[in-house]
């Protein structure tokens, strides 16, 4: 998937997706007793749960395979045609036509509902009724559902899986079945809620609708619950690739566990290969191509995602409007007029996410910080966990760009909310007492029997008050290794 990210920049920073090996096993964190609430995960994106009509003969992935071969082929017919026609609209259309095969099948119509007939399996009872579900990789998401399952029992453990294109208040519809099924099949009163990437959401269109009278415990793992800069630039239209972002992302995506490839991104990096290249993006290439990439390709197939759009920061709402819309305002009007009710969950996030721990719900949020996001965009300075931006996943902290710090003389508003490399402070995000930070950690991570999937578990079975002085174990500011072992500094 990573691989898939790097060769589709722009789609992919929408849609990043991204997979990371299982680390080393670890020892069992020490916990306190498991309180018997049911289990329900709510997961984030995931393009292979994508089916394209499903039961037919027909029946394929949605995300089209991409083969190198069949890249090469494109990208070189392109440059062949712009070469030979001096245009470099030949090779924008070479490369369109590619994607859009690959991509083309999620597109949404004009009302926000799947163009195409494309569907994902749901779990509506307990993961002991589906058997498939025991064969899943111990990776994210899949290493927590089996990690839940040997802790609690599958009888226990509940799995959200959706699709995640579409109107996240439909969902919250669907999570409250879930949550009333855990519920009538357990005869207890709470479910304890974990919720990851996409996920966050989700969970906060629940909250939204249905209050959290049912929740006793609510995780945020690399959620999206405060929204993200990728979806607002990109709706802007406001595209660049930073030469030291590019070579972050591809050197800790690609080059971590190879030494040859890490002296050479070292290398290109130095005799600044990466500065020539996007500059030659940036002045060049993006200026010609991108009225072209985003009306043949962004516009029609994210421009009307419903997902996409509940994620876009108040603050770039209209501009993202008038940007994918323009004249044609009265067109989309009724799908306009559902990203306006994505902007009153967003005004309204604090007050339902505080109320929901006034009344009793032990709120827990958890981000990682230090790998480069997807290097088109500027917001969030490239500062994440290889796919989400670190200050939206941690609640609107104040996070320096990549490779920096807040500086030497750099004063918090709380001295023990700032991070011991000084990049990331946390004095000023929703919930300061509850909200962990993870150095070098990649996106929701929690891969089965590591010390971040004990780390989580842990959280999701205190007895008691959780924050962040719950623990000399697990303190607000944690280091990862490449296998997910968890470091205090």
């Amino acid at each position: 998937m990573k691989r898939k990210i790097i060769a589709l920049l722009l789609a992919a920073a929408i849609i990043a997706g991204c997979f990371v090996p299982a680390g080393a096993a670890s020892d069992s964190a020490e916990t306190q007793a498991y309180d018997g609430c049911p289990f329900i995960l709510v997961r984030g994106m995931e393009f292979d749960g994508l089916t394209y009509k499903a039961g037919t003969a027909e029946e394929r992935n949605c995300l089209g395979e991409i083969k190198a071969g069949e890249l090469i082929k494109a990208v070189g017919k392109g440059i062949a045609s712009g070469v030979f026609h001096h245009n470099i609209d030949y090779f924008t259309e070479s490369v369109i036509e590619y994607v859009k095969e690959i991509m083309g099948l999620m597109a949404c119509d004009e009302k926000g509902n799947s163009k195409y007939d494309v569907s994902v399996k749901n779990y509506t009872k307990s993961m002991a009724n589906y058997p498939e579900l025991f064969e899943l990789d111990g990776v994210n998401e899949n290493g927590i559902l089996k990690a839940a399952a040997e802790r609690y029992g599958a009888e226990n453990v509940y799995y959200y899986k959706y699709d995640w294109r579409l109107d996240p208040f439909k969902h919250a519809e669907s999570i409250n079945a879930l949550v009333n099924q855990a519920l009538e099949d357990s005869g207890k009163s709470k479910v304890n809620l974990v919720c990851c990437s996409m996920g966050g959401i989700e969970a906060l269109s629940y909250l939204y609708k249905y209050g959290s009278d049912k929740i006793n415990r609510l995780m945020f793992m690399s959620s999206t619950f405060f929204g993200t800069h990728v979806t607002t630039d990109v709706l802007r239209g406001i595209v660049e690739v930073d030469p030291f972002y590019l070579y972050t992302f591809a050197y800790q995506n690609l080059a971590e566990n190879n030494k040859p490839l890490k002296w050479l991104f070292d290398f290109l990096y130095k005799i600044k290969v990466f500065d020539g290249l996007c500059n030659l993006v940036n002045d060049k290439l993006i200026p010609k191509m991108k009225d072209k990439v985003y009306d043949e390709f962004l516009k029609p197939v994210f421009g009307t995602m419903p997902s996409v759009w509940a994620l876009v920061l108040p603050e770039g709402y209209d501009e993202a409007v008038e940007y994918i819309f323009g004249a044609e305002k009265e067109k989309y009007a009724d799908f306009i007029a559902l990203t306006e009710e994505y902007q009153e969950l967003a005004a309204q996030r604090e007050s339902v996410l505080r109320d929901a721990k006034a009344g009793g719900t032990s709120i827990g949020v958890v981000g990682n910080y230090n790998r480069a996001c997807v290097p088109v965009y500027p917001g969030g300075g490239g500062n994440g966990d290889s796919v989400l931006e670190s200050d939206r996943i941690l609640g609107a902290a104040k996070v320096a760009p990549l490779g920096e710090t807040l500086g030497d003389n750099y004063v918090p508003k709380d001295e023990k909310r700032l991070s011991p490399d000084r990049v990331v402070d946390l004095s000023d995000v929703i919930f300061p007492e509850n909200t962990w930070a993870i150095e070098g950690a990649p996106h929701v991570s929690c891969s089965y029997g590591t010390d971040y999937s004990d780390f989580l578990f842990w959280a999701v079975d205190f007895d008691g008050d959780l924050n962040v002085n719950s623990s000399e174990k697990y303190p607000q500011f944690m280091r990862s290794s490449k296998d997910q072992e968890l470091r205090m500094w």
